[in-house]
């Protein structure tokens, strides 16, 4: 007589080898890699790590991408919402410009205008008329100062640690048949010396505006030559302006 197959057994068999295998697995992948890889020579082999780390190559670029993007949106609203248009001369000269201190101290590129010509600094539908602080030549800036308080303003970072192939943008503002608007335009540091440049493509508005990296942190002022080249006061410069002006205060 053929002996009955205990099919309980045999069941209960391979579930207590899963189950054993299982606990095995995630011990030697949890614990015992991770400790592995503080020894000679596994501390040199790169997958050990990646199986270490408990999280896949593929989660983690996708962590990095969405946040990357999600941080330069919200690098360019802080940066953008201290943007101001600045209109000087009859035949006005237009400038971008970037609000320094709430009182209504702005940064821009700078200018030659009639001497006594008004100067109007535009900020969404607000218009003032600013008087003009501080020239210097040499660094191609203007302060200048309108009538007004609790206005937003740029926060410094330091243009000293700007790389190769960074990713930066440029943001400013402008008014053109009567309407205001703000722009910004994306692109990499293109040189660091002996200058540095960058790969914007367009820069028909981006005198005086400001380079902001991700972390919304102003780097300097967008400075554009006759020839449509974009460069860079950096934000040192601009510090150094707003120094002498309150020496002399």
């Amino acid at each position: 007589m053929p002996k009955k197959i205990n099919y309980k057994k045999i069941i209960g068999f391979w579930l207590l080898v899963f189950l054993v295998g299982g606990t095995g697995g995630v011990f030697f992948s949890r614990a015992f890699l991770p400790w592995v890889t503080n020894f000679s020579p596994f501390n040199k082999v790169a997958w050990l790590y990646n199986v270490s780390d408990a999280t896949t190559i593929i989660n983690k670029t996708e962590r990095v991408y969405i946040s990357q993007g999600t941080a330069y949106q919200e690098a360019v609203d802080k940066v953008g919402n201290a943007t101001v248009a600045v209109l000087a001369g009859a035949k006005p000269i237009a400038n971008s410009g970037f609000i320094l201190t709430g009182d209504g101290l702005i940064a821009t590129a700078n200018f030659s205008a009639p001497k006594g010509s008004k100067i109007l600094v535009v900020r969404g539908d607000k218009q003032y008329e600013a008087q003009l602080i501080k020239q210097d030549k040499i660094k191609n800036l203007a302060l200048l100062k309108i009538d007004a308080n609790n206005l937003p303003v740029v926060d410094f970072g330091d243009s000293g640690n700007l790389r190769l192939g960074e990713k930066v943008f440029l943001a400013g503002a402008s008014k053109a048949g009567g309407n205001f608007s703000r722009f910004v335009n994306l692109g990499f540091v293109k040189t660091l010396t002996p200058g540095t440049s960058f790969t914007f493509t367009d820069s028909s508005l981006a005198n005086g505006a400001a380079l902001g990296n991700i972390e919304g942190k102003v780097l300097g002022l967008v400075l554009v030559d006759k020839q449509g080249g974009i460069g860079l006061a950096g934000e040192d410069k601009i510090k150094e302006l707003m120094k002498e002006i309150m020496i002399n205060l």
